[in-house]
């Protein structure tokens, strides 16, 4: 059962901060560079949602693809080495991936109760039975819901919510997730699919977390569909995935290499700083936060750490400062919500140029009105 001021925050919020902007039809991609319908080349840091971070038509990957079938087995070492797994399942989606999850946390747990954060559609959409809501960051009514409720199976989380911009846990907040799961026989499911590619380990990992079970997606597979449940404990591996898939995996785990994701979080750390440095400049009510090779603008002073701080943003001040950048050539990321993302493909020209085009945007448009 939803509680009524969450379900206000999470289902009936979003078309009341109805973003109005229009989209460009894009008709092709290379690199790091879309073309749409009337030929206006983009520099895109949106990336497919963060899920090309090879770059679009990557020849290493279009190459391997069309050479033909890959070493499984070798694939799955390679990600269970990479995440410190200790078995996994691969699947064809994202979807497919987290019924299993879900559906095995039920198993595992022996309870049907599912613990969410805030918008995770694919788990909301599968109809798997009762869930509640919780807010990120807000830890007592975390506490609060897994005390009221004994049938609790799993909790399914974000280790960095990006489904709202992106907002990192505060002080001990995925601690005492760990905590409240031990204590209370709950299994604890990070969805990392899309934070799994924007740091070389991951974002479990480098917060020093070790859930049940990992989730994974087409960032790790070149935007190639694909589904990945990662476990903490030992069981038959295996695939039900294409091989167009498996050898998409193969590829950009070797592609997205340590000295890789090095640059391209380096030129992420230029980015954030120089959108920091023009909002000083500039006196603009706005605020950045970035992890990994991604970063997000919120048109709010600070930050916000939960979802009801959120809803504070100024859209309408977005939607001005995502049109100038489209106007000038530059797809900044998908929506206010989201965030961009640096994949292999860009340079620090790139970075430079984005730079560039925010501060016209900033002095012509955001701050004209």
């Amino acid at each position: 059962m939803m509680h009524s001021h969450l379900k206000v925050f999470y289902e009936e919020s979003f078309p009341v901060l109805k973003v109005t902007h229009k989209l460009p039809i894009l008709k092709r991609g290379r690199g790091n560079r879309v073309w749409d319908i009337e030929g206006k080349e983009y520099i895109d840091f949106d990336m497919s949602n963060g899920d090309a971070l090879l770059g679009y038509g990557n020849p290493e990957l279009v190459n391997a693809i069309l050479e033909g079938d890959s070493d499984q087995k070798e694939t799955i070492e390679k990600l269970k080495r990479r995440f410190s797994l200790k078995s996994v399942k691969i699947f064809s989606s994202e979807k497919q991936a987290k019924v299993y999850a879900v559906n095995l946390a039920r198993q595992l747990s022996g309870k049907k109760k599912i613990i969410r954060f805030g918008q995770n559609d694919l788990i909301k959409k599968c109809d798997l039975g009762e869930e509640i809501i919780a807010e990120w960051n807000n830890l007592d009514y975390l506490e609060k819901i897994v005390r009221q409720n004994y049938d609790v199976a799993a909790i399914i989380f974000e280790p960095i919510a990006t489904h709202m911009g992106l907002v990192l846990p505060e002080n001990d907040f995925l601690k005492r997730i760990m905590e409240l799961s031990k204590e209370y026989g709950i299994i604890t499911i990070a969805d990392e699919i899309k934070t799994g590619g924007k740091y070389y380990t991951g974002a479990s990992s480098y917060l020093k977390i070790k859930p049940d079970i990992i989730l994974f997606g087409r960032s790790l597979a070149g935007s190639i569909p694909i589904g990945i449940v990662g476990m903490n404990y030992k069981e038959g591996d295996y695939v039900r995935a294409s091989p167009i898939s498996i050898k998409a995996l193969g590829i950009t785990l070797d592609e997205l290499n340590e000295q890789s994701m090095y640059e391209m979080i380096r030129l992420n750390d230029i980015l954030i700083k120089g959108y920091k440095d023009l909002i000083e400049d500039n006196k603009i009510k706005a605020s950045v936060t970035g992890w990994g090779i991604s970063g997000t603008i919120y048109f709010k002073e600070s930050p916000p750490r939960k979802y009801s701080e959120f809803l504070e943003i100024n859209v309408k001040k977005w939607n001005k400062y995502f049109k100038g950048m489209l106007d000038s050539g530059i797809i900044p990321m998908s929506n206010y919500d989201s965030q961009w993302s640096i994949s292999k493909a860009h340079t620090e020209d790139d970075i430079n140029v984005h730079l560039e085009k925010l501060n016209s945007v900033i002095k012509t448009t955001v701050l004209s009105h």
